[in-house]
């Protein structure tokens, strides 16, 4: 029975579906390709009904909790007075297993990376321990959005993916930002966004039911589903309050213009680090300023991934800046407009991939984004159409991180 010990860098296991989709896809592809695995979680939080809805057992990781516990302080365990039984668990299971493998945005540089803090800091922490171990690391559905700049994080990437038997990437032009810091090497390879090979599963409640819970019922109207967030990072809160009142106005035109109603459909729901990483919270703020308060609807349960994948069907179109609630709706046969950030590589890659690359607007443009959601409902057939062979295509491809990864090991 082969042993797995899994784990994001800043990723899954925090209320992020996109996260959770690659998850998936991740724990779908171990169990479909090493049959009988035993598969263990280190996450920051774990949880029992997580566990049974993935199918592995979650260990707590060197994460705080919160955003307010890992103020000034390195990784938890490593402070002095700091418990460290749960060091211990870490390094038993890492002993034990015949494959480390570290998902997500690792070389993220949204937050400063230092000694024993951070997102790069994390996977190399891991990865050095797994070199004292023996046991063998790989990297999967390696996600870099932006050219690595701090010297810390790329001497991190330098490590990372030198000591891994095998690296996969979501895109070209993540393999080329690690190139232009020197970074290369024949183990790395491109096999698309791993979300996209998530197989579905069949949920307890059936969408209706989701809603209902919401106090949300439908009418036979249009739906148009929404999901955006602010760039957390950066910005503040008086630039937020301008584009949720400037969203809010354009969207009660859209309701207008095309007799629907708005279905806003969060991606992240995670309440313990920065609060705009919850994306109800800016739903709740651009919602509350519609004059349509009839047409519009705010989904606030804590759903699953599943879950929240099984309400894009509803919709007819589908409006995000958030890149996996667009996938989302792609793999649903469902029409979309993504709207851009600051990060270069994040929505124009996939879109590419996806054959239609002009399906992006902006916010510093509403006009346009006006125009743009018009274009984009007078033209749904034919953008369903051209995603359609892309979409299969490239859930056939994401299928194949594991089966690399695996194989690196023979």
């Amino acid at each position: 029975m082969k042993k797995f010990v899994i784990t994001g860098a800043s990723t899954y296991g925090v209320k992020n579906m996109g996260d959770d989709a690659m998850l998936a896809s991740m724990v779908q592809g171990l169990k479909r390709d090493a049959p009988g695995c035993q598969i263990t979680f280190l996450c920051r939080h774990p949880d029992a009904d997580y566990d049974q809805a993935f199918g592995f057992t979650s260990l707590k990781n060197m994460d705080h909790d919160t955003k307010e516990a890992a103020a000034g302080r390195i990784f938890w365990g490593l402070n002095a007075g700091d418990p460290d039984a749960h060091l211990k668990a870490i390094t038993e299971a890492i002993t034990e297993a015949d494959l480390l493998i570290i998902g997500g945005n690792s070389f993220m540089e949204i937050f400063p990376n230092s000694f024993l803090k951070g997102v790069s800091s994390y996977g190399a922490t891991l990865a050095t321990l797994a070199r004292f171990l023996g046991t063998p690391t790989a990297l999967y559905g390696l996600n870099v959005v932006d050219d690595i700049k701090a010297p810390t994080t790329q001497q991190h990437a330098h490590f990372m993916v030198g000591s891994a038997k095998a690296v996969t990437m979501r895109e070209e032009s993540g393999r080329q930002y690690l190139a232009d810091i020197g970074v290369v090497g024949e183990h790395i390879t491109v096999l698309g966004d791993p979300a996209f090979g998530m197989e579905p599963q069949k949920c307890v409640r059936a969408p209706q039911e989701l809603l209902a819970a919401d106090d949300i019922y439908l009418s036979d109207k249009p739906v148009i589903g929404i999901g955006f967030r602010h760039e957390y990072w950066m910005g503040d809160e008086d630039e937020y309050a301008v584009i949720n009142q400037a969203l809010a106005a354009m969207l009660d035109g859209v309701v207008a213009l095309f007799d629907a109603q708005l279905l806003f459909i969060p991606n992240c729901t995670y309440t313990l680090a920065h609060k705009w990483q919850d994306d109800r919270l800016t739903h709740r703020e651009i919602a509350s300023k519609m004059k349509r308060q009839d047409a519009v609807f705010c989904v606030e349960q804590d759903l699953t991934v599943f879950e929240t994948f099984s309400l894009f069907p509803l919709a007819s179109l589908h409006i995000s800046n958030r890149r996996h609630s667009c996938i989302f709706a792609a793999m649903n046969d469902v029409p979309f407009l993504s709207i851009a950030g600051v990060l270069k590589g994040h929505m124009p890659p996939f879109l590419e991939e996806l054959g239609v690359p002009d399906q992006i607007a902006t916010v510093a443009d509403m006009d346009g984004l006006a125009a743009k959601i018009t274009t984009t409902w007078e033209t749904r057939d034919q953008l369903v159409a051209a995603m359609q062979p892309n979409v299969s295509a490239l859930a056939k491809q994401a299928k194949q991180h594991i089966p690399y990864i695996l194989g690196k090991l023979q």
